[in-house]
């Protein structure tokens, strides 16, 4: 990262490389800066606004006022060369920035901003070759810096490790400290930014990312950029999109006759607690080389082949928002945690209520998407390593790492446990190869099924489970050596619940006077140490008393805009809230550190980096067509953990063999999370079972040095043919070890075509491993599909029945 600190306007960003991309910086031979750096920081401050009023998050007042005040590097205390990849501790770079409050004050916006002719007269005065026809190239930006040519203020910050924080002597302003994070051997990095103003300062919106994108140094521009984004919602989540950048909402305008900032943008945002119920908190940035053969040149790369790309992830478990947008000219990814105008955030400055906003990722590399995605895999592995030895659990958490969980819910018991029902899914768990048996919901019913607007106590039922009670059904399950688990919704309170008259209203999220309901639960305020101490004690006392070794944490509703109560803004009481629940999450974790627990919001509705990092399993959905969750496990790595990904296997005995090996090849790959009447199974279905168990523990002792991988590009939510699987990360050595040069595919077809086209190099092998051809007899008629190179690059596999849908796993050697 390469930052432009002169005197006379904010701090920007003006040159990113990252692995496999030419150094930055102006000791870089050739290196090239980037025209209009964007400020790294944005702050929109009540009483100052913004510049324009069609940008009000990207082109802030007290954003646009801050100046370079000082830096400060810190690193690990040691770097172990045979520690993981990220290892634990980051190395850290804060760049802090000053505005003096006489600068913070109302004021008309800038001539260049107002007043488009104005804008192309300052334009034209630093570059004649400007004009308003519409032809030529452009070499300079409406803020008067010459294109490539103007001086960069580079700071070193290598030089600034024994600095005192600059912080510290700035009182008469607004204090910004943009802090930037990164784990030893990464290309990813970590923002946040942390504010600071001695006297009350208003602030509805503070960026935690503001990334100016490395086009002019790789020979890419906008029209060359593609752009990624997921879709979600409940039962159709990991909905991914690309498009040409300029087929999106960042159109061209033609900036010659037009200067000046776009307000085009791309913009996602999410409301509320469901972080990901709406739309992914990430997105991709692809650059091409332009087709001119001068950028192709400066690329080093073909005209049209990707040069490099950016992924951003916003760790956070509340309401977020990011936007791509256009510079004059370039791209910038500006991402931020809740904002005023649509979570209804706002927060005062002053003494002793200074801010940090939530943190975001991103990662670089040179080439395709799937480089970036992997880099940020990487990225999310250090993260819960981190937290994980942060918490004093690094063994438990790597013991955790290859247990397989069987649940009772997905198509069998659907939240109706009783002891005749779960007796023999016990028995044939056990018999497949389980290592932890789940009780979904219901285990604290004893009102036949009108449980859902009283949960909240969390007492095992009086008329499920016979005499021995829920105890019982615990011994049982450790008696064939599993250990118990049990699904939990701690965040909520049923209206009808004794704990609703009970609790104090203060324990609950409330708004306008009266406590805030959805679907007949209360919302707990984790902010309430009575909320707190109540869910703490619950789940204290489910270990003790009837050892608890997996909890499956569920999150069905969710508290609108937040709450009133003791907030200086409803979005601010939400954002607080958010980070007690994460606080409570790592006290539980020190208390228990043995106990898995898995996050489950409702499916995948809040399966975002600030739970993940300090959870070991994600649901990935509700979804009950085996077709369908293809779909949605295929699409699972681009924001989710392999390791993490809780991918439903429900195979059942009334299944035909290729209907059962898709079910249970979607999870093989990820973390294969089994369900299905299990007993039911004869000896051959089960044997299938046992079959994906045996290949799915191989693939969890390599999960850690494998990445995401789509040999045949980016899933197609309602295509035919899906693909997914996993490599070793680039440049990893094999010599040591031949597994290591391993890599993985799952290939579903759902329709369509009998073949389909992998991208395989030559000198690449691949062979089918599930269902394994030598356990033909396992699933008869489920036959082998074939295997033929096409060319160089290219591998073809063909089914063996093209009447049915089906699915394989190919290793790849």
């Amino acid at each position: 990262m390469v930052f432009d600190a002169g005197a006379d306007h904010p701090v920007s960003l003006v040159g990113l490389s990252g692995r496999g991309m030419a150094v930055a910086g102006p000791h870089a031979g050739g290196w090239t800066a980037q025209r209009d750096p964007r400020p790294i920081v944005e702050v929109l401050a009540s009483g100052t606004g913004s510049n324009d009023n069609r940008l009000t998050l990207v082109t802030t007042v007290a954003g646009s006022k801050l100046r370079f005040a000082g830096a400060r590097a810190t690193g690990p205390a040691s770097v172990d060369d045979g520690a993981p990849v990220g290892g634990t501790e980051p190395y850290r770079l804060e760049i802090t920035q000053f505005a003096p409050y006489d600068q913070l004050r109302p004021a008309g916006r800038p001539l260049d901003s107002a007043d488009p002719a104005a804008a192309r007269r300052l334009a034209e005065a630093a570059d004649p070759a400007v004009s308003g026809s519409g032809s030529g190239s452009a070499n300079a930006t409406s803020n008067g810096r010459a294109g490539n040519d103007y001086a960069v203020n580079a700071h070193d910050c290598g030089d600034c490790a024994d600095t005192p924080a600059p912080a510290d002597g700035l009182t008469d302003g607004l204090t910004v400290v943009s802090v930037f994070e990164a784990f030893p051997g990464l290309s990813a990095v970590r923002a946040y930014t942390v504010l600071r103003s001695p006297k009350p300062l208003p602030v509805e919106a503070v960026s935690s990312l503001s990334l100016t994108l490395p086009l002019d140094a790789n020979g890419a521009t906008v029209d060359s950029s593609r752009l990624y984004w997921g879709d979600n919602a409940w039962a159709v989540e990991n909905d991914w999109h690309c498009a040409p950048l300029r087929d999106t909402a960042v159109r061209e305008r033609n900036q010659r006759i037009n200067p000046g900032e776009s307000s085009s943008r791309f913009a996602l945002s999410s409301a509320s607690t469901w972080s990901t119920g709406s739309h992914q908190p990430a997105g991709i940035v692809e650059a091409l080389a332009d087709g001119s053969a001068d950028a192709a040149s400066t690329a080093g790369r073909a005209s049209g082949s990707p040069v490099f790309s950016v992924m951003w992830q916003i760790e956070h478990n509340g309401a977020w928002e990011w936007e791509v947008g256009e510079n004059d000219p370039g791209l910038h990814v500006t991402a931020f945690g809740p904002e005023y105008q649509d979570h209804q955030w706002f927060t005062s400055l002053g003494k002793g209520n200074d801010f940090t906003s939530v943190p975001v990722l991103f990662a670089v590399a040179a080439g395709d998407w799937q480089h970036a995605v992997g880099e940020m895999t990487l990225q999310r592995r250090a993260l819960r390593r981190a937290k994980a030895a942060e918490l004093g659990r690094l063994p438990q958490f790597e013991r955790s790492q290859g247990l397989v969980v069987y649940n009772d819910y997905m198509n069998t018991l659907f939240g109706d446990p009783r002891l005749d029902k779960e007796l023999p899914l016990i028995e044939g768990a056990a018999k497949a190869g389980a290592d932890v048996f789940c009780i979904d919901a219901g285990w604290y019913d004893s009102t036949d099924g009108g449980w859902w607007d009283m949960v909240g106590e969390w007492e095992p039922s009086t008329n499920r489970f016979g005499k021995a009670g829920l105890a019982g059904v615990a011994r049982v399950i450790r008696e064939h050596g599993m250990g118990l688990g049990l699904w939990l919704e701690p965040e909520v309170i049923g209206v009808k619940s004794p704990l609703a008259a009970s609790l104090p209203d203060d324990a609950f999220f409330t708004r306008h006077g009266v406590r805030v309901c959805d679907s007949g639960r209360y919302l707990l305020d984790f902010r309430s140490p009575a909320a707190r101490e109540h869910v703490s004690r619950t789940v204290d006392r489910l270990v003790d008393e009837f050892g608890v070794e997996f909890f499956k944490f569920d999150y069905n509703t969710i508290p609108g805009t937040g709450t009133d109560h003791d907030a200086e803004s409803v979005g601010g009481g939400l954002l607080d809230h958010c980070r007690a629940y994460l606080d409570w999450l790592d006290d539980v974790r020190r208390r228990h550190p043995d106990v898995m627990i898995e996050n489950c919001g409702s499916g995948a509705m809040r399966a975002d980096c600030a739970q993940l990092s300090r959870l070991d399993l994600q649901s990935t959905s509700d979804q009950c067509d085996p077709l369908i969750y293809a779909a949605i496990a295929a699409g699972a790595g681009l924001t989710i953990l392999p390791e993490q990904q809780g991918n439903w296997g429900y195979a059942q005995q009334e299944m035909d063999d290729e209907t059962a090996v898709l079910t249970l090849a979607s999870g093989v790959l990820g973390r294969l999370y089994l369900s299905g009447f299990i007993n039911r199974m004869n000896d051959t279905r089960l044997a299938l079972v046992r079959d994906a168990i045996a290949l799915h523990r191989r693939v969890l002792v390599e999960q850690e040095r494998l990445v995401p991988w789509w040999p045949a590009g980016l899933p197609d939510f309602t295509g035919d043919w899906l693909t997914a699987g996993l490599r070793p990360v680039d440049g990893a050595d094999a010599s040591a070890d031949a597994s290591a040069d391993v890599a993985y595919v799952t290939v579903w077809r759902r329709d369509g075509l009998p073949y389909v086209d992998l991208n395989v190099p030559a000198g690449r092998t691949v062979k089918q491993i599930f269902p394994a051809p030598s356990a033909f007899g396992h699933a008869p008629q489920a036959r082998p599909w074939s295997v033929e190179r096409v060319d160089e690059q290219t591998v073809r596999l063909i089914v063996s029945d093209d009447s049915r849908p089906s699915a394989r796993i190919f290793a790849v050697r």
